[in-house]
């Protein structure tokens, strides 16, 4: 038998809903190619265009498949009993499937994180680039906060049961923390080092400071949080007595820890060459 006419015994009295979900389907993949080549041609940052891109194809998809079950509901309907069965064995075999689905649900609603926010989670740190209905992609970071070219993914279904930290909860702005280690043969100087350091974080974000201050004030304000000032600070972690860490928060913007943090480093060293010469 030719495959076609198995395939119409197969579906008997259902070929105009199967040619309308073959249709709806292509709309779906025809909108999101169309708008991702509406996008390309906008003056926007990439990172704002990769978040419309996201939005908007998920936006796309959820309406494809709300119309597609409208158009089989009659069928559906029919199958009700049996369908419930196979429901009941998809979540028994499925779970992490389901969980998936959970997360992306959590993401949309609580919105822990967003396209562009910079995450850790799971062991593994990079900007989020991509959310979809079973998995977040990440554009991975190294410990000095610079990309190593890799990208992780995780199944959102995680996100239910693993702590998540966001970097970038306060918006154009964001604290760094920057973690100098000190040898302990410069203990005696501790004040030398404290200034040292502080001048470098000072001259390295005189161009945004009060910018950022007013930032956080702002937010604080409108999200009824003690925010920290973002004013720059300096404390000693000493929990190891063999290793000083001087530990150097400043207010930077949230794409600029990397940048920010090598220069405060250097010039901190640099400030300190003639003590530890000395």
């Amino acid at each position: 038998m030719p495959l076609f006419e198995r395939l119409a015994a197969a579906i008997p009295g259902h070929w105009e809903k199967v040619i309308a979900t073959a249709l709806l389907i292509a709309l779906g993949l025809l909108a999101s190619h169309l708008w991702a080549r509406y996008l390309s041609r906008g003056e926007m940052t990439a990172e704002k265009r990769r978040l419309h891109l996201v939005w908007a194809r998920n936006l796309i998809w959820l309406a494809v498949l709300l119309v597609i079950v409208a158009v089989w509901a009659s069928t559906i309907a029919g199958f009700a009993l049996s369908l419930a069965a196979v429901a009941g064995a998809i979540l028994i075999v499925s779970k992490e499937l389901v969980m998936c689905i959970h997360g992306y649900l959590y993401v949309s609603l609580v919105q822990p994180f967003k396209i562009g926010d910079v995450i850790e989670f799971n062991g593994l740190h990079g900007r989020v680039v991509d959310i979809d209905m079973f998995a977040t992609t990440l554009v991975e970071f190294d410990k000095a906060g610079q990309r190593t070219g890799k990208v992780a993914e995780f199944p959102n279904g995680l996100l239910l049961t693993h702590p998540l930290k966001n970097a970038s909860p306060t918006g154009a702005y964001a604290l760094h923390a920057i973690r100098i280690p000190v040898p302990i043969s410069g203990a005696p100087d501790l004040e030398r080092i404290e200034g040292a350091a502080l001048s470098a974080a000072d001259h390295a974000t005189a161009d945004w400071r009060d910018d950022a201050m007013a930032h956080f004030r702002k937010a604080s304000e409108e999200n009824f949080i003690a925010l920290p000032s973002g004013q720059t600070k300096v404390s000693w972690d000493f929990s190891d007595p063999e290793h000083l860490v001087l530990v150097v928060r400043v207010a930077c913007p949230s794409g600029e820890r990397a940048q920010v943090e090598q220069a405060v480093f250097r010039e901190t060293w640099r400030s300190l060459t003639p003590m530890q010469a000395g």
